[in-house]
């Protein structure tokens, strides 16, 4: 399954993480370095199998209970991303890279406050956690979904 970025999402990549502005909830958020790798990897239309594999690759997981549990981890990552409508199902999916108006070319006049962060190899998105505009620190993926 393909996943895109909600086109209603402003986000931008500057300096090692992304800053998001959901405008229906108001939430600004901005992702650490793990949860950035993801959403990057999902603004470039792959699909849930080929971030987990691209995870594994660069955190050189070999043992298939390893790639097991980045792919339990993107999953759930995805679904608190979907959950939230920061991320949509797109089963037709794409890989042309495309984030449209709304990608990190367009001129997002915000400044983020919440943010994620996961883990590398076999904890892939279990260790994600965020900051919210107001400092306060969650962990775990559901810091996505409650920020």
């Amino acid at each position: 399954m393909t996943y895109r970025i909600d086109p209603d999402v402003v986000w931008m990549a500057e300096d090692g993480e992304v800053r998001l502005y959901e405008p229906e909830s108001g939430e600004f958020q901005t992702l650490n370095s793990t949860a950035t790798e993801l959403w990057l990897l999902i603004s470039e239309g792959r699909s849930a199998e080929d971030i987990t594999a691209e995870v594994g690759r660069r955190y050189g997981a070999e043992d298939p209970e390893q790639l097991a549990e980045i792919g339990r981890d993107v999953t759930d990552f995805l679904a608190r991303l979907t959950g939230q409508g920061l991320v949509v199902k797109d089963g037709a999916g794409g890989t042309d890279g495309t984030v449209g108006a709304t990608g990190p070319e367009a001129e997002a006049g915000s400044s983020a406050g919440a943010g994620s962060d996961a883990g590398a190899g076999s904890e892939a998105g279990s260790d994600a956690g965020a900051t919210s505009g107001n400092g306060e620190r969650r962990s775990g993926t559901e810091a996505v979904a409650d920020a």
